[in-house]
């Protein structure tokens, strides 16, 4: 049987696929999702541009036996884009080798024709380039399904077929009331949410790796709309930010913070995170108001984490060397968030005194299937290791994500193992449990 390789959608979203194997492990594997008998769907209608005729053929060949409507095969990217006009394929092959053109320009113009057809990566390339690939069309919007190394197999065939003919029929079934949209609140709607106490600290808790003791919690913005929904950030920060609002969300947050660090129960020597954009957190006078509200709260500062997320531009990235120092000179612990997803990680890491670096889901999620992201990732942790900075390993989802950042050498994790984001008062019980564990 060919090798091939199986590539998550880049950033990862949820799919119906089975996960690859981790690592070198997913090179020759087969894919064991079966359609159950009782279940008879229309197999979609598929395009194959294949630059070489004998595999055109032989995957033309899988196609029809495993029950496509409709396929049609060519070997040169001008007959691919001539099959696309006028035509709703339900899935189109397209290799990264073509006599005229490369399969990243098809991949293109199947973007800019807005196409929902599932797409599958093939190619005889290295398995960095199928992943670049794979990457660039997801962010292209395309529905990519696999990214495979040639020859493919039959059985791998079939499974992708079958796959796409039960998405299609649940499609309707699957479909989510829609939030508020985040264009429809004005900057007075963001002040009275404020004012009127609809947004609330939610508080997602970290563990330390190795001992599983509680270490503390990210507080993360909920907004609990007059509507009766819960938004989540990505609903209304945007708006913060085209009103400008951003610094008034974030002393909100901040506020929050130290009340429950306040409170007695939260426990001496756990910590608290709170996001701060860079271009809130852009001088050593904000810094210094920070250190202001801690003392007037009357906490301790070293138990308080600000996680600088990555925008601002370029001159708050020049500022970001004096308010972090400023921070840590006033006691409290600076995280950089995202570390490696950004532009400029590196140079920041380089700059300012961060004492602890965070690695988001995505990372994380790439290592599990591919071996260079992998060694990325490992690099990022003994980086960490070597600064004498904190690793905090975040969205890790199961046993076997908190097994590799721990084999890696991680310090903290934080994810839906261990709890998914909670009210203040579920926090405090949490926290009591944790105790009397």
């Amino acid at each position: 049987m060919g090798g091939y390789e199986r590539l998550e959608q880049c950033p990862p979203t949820q799919q119906t696929v089975p996960r690859p194997l981790p690592g070198d492990a997913f090179m020759n594997a087969q894919i064991r999702n079966v359609l159950p008998a009782t279940v008879a769907l229309p197999v979609p209608s598929a395009l194959v541009v294949d630059a070489n005729e004998l595999h055109l053929a032989s995957v033309m060949k899988m196609l029809a036996r495993a029950g496509a409507d409709r396929v049609k095969g060519v070997h040169a990217g001008a007959a691919g884009i001539e099959a696309l006009r006028g035509n709703d394929w339900g899935v189109v092959f397209v290799d990264l080798d073509l006599p005229d053109v490369t399969g990243m320009q098809l991949i293109d113009l199947l973007a800019d024709r807005g196409s929902k057809a599932a797409v599958v990566i093939m190619s005889n390339h290295p398995c960095r380039i199928l992943h670049a690939a794979s990457c660039h069309a997801t962010a292209r919007d395309l529905n990519v399904v696999a990214a495979l190394r040639k020859p493919l197999d039959a059985m791998l065939v079939q499974d992708l077929l079958e796959e796409q003919a039960i998405r299609a029929a649940q499609a309707p079934q699957a479909a989510r009331p829609e939030e508020p949209s985040m264009h429809g609140f004005s900057a007075e709607d963001l002040r009275r949410a404020l004012l009127s106490h609809q947004i609330k600290p939610y508080f997602q808790p970290q563990h330390d790796v190795l001992t599983g003791a509680l270490r503390g919690a990210e507080v993360l913005a909920r907004w609990h709309h007059p509507s009766g929904r819960v938004l989540g950030p990505h609903a209304f920060l945007p708006a913060f930010e085209r009103a400008g609002m951003m610094d008034c969300l974030t002393q909100y947050m901040l506020s929050s913070a130290f009340e429950v660090m306040a409170m007695d129960g939260h426990g001496a020597g756990r910590v608290v995170a709170v996001n701060v954009p860079a271009s809130v957190a852009c001088s050593v006078q904000w810094a210094q108001s920070v250190a202001d509200l801690a003392q007037v709260a009357g906490v301790d500062p070293s138990q308080l984490i600000i996680e600088i997320t990555e925008d601002g531009g370029a001159a708050c990235n020049a500022a970001l060397s004096g308010v972090v120092a400023q921070l840590r000179l006033r006691g409290f612990q600076c995280a950089i968030d995202d570390f490696g997803t950004g532009d400029s990680s590196l140079d920041r890491l380089m700059r300012a005194p961060f004492n602890e670096i965070k690695i988001n889901r995505g990372m994380i999620m790439q290592a599990r299937e591919h071996v260079h992201a992998r060694s990325v990732l490992a690099s990022i942790i003994a980086m960490g290791r070597q600064l004498v900075a904190t690793v905090v390993a975040e969205g890790i989802e199961d046993q076997e994500d908190l097994a590799m950042v721990r084999n890696l050498g991680c310090h903290v994790t934080q994810g839906y193992l261990h709890a998914r984001p909670m009210s203040r008062a579920a926090y405090m019980r949490y926290v009591l449990r944790s105790d009397n564990a």
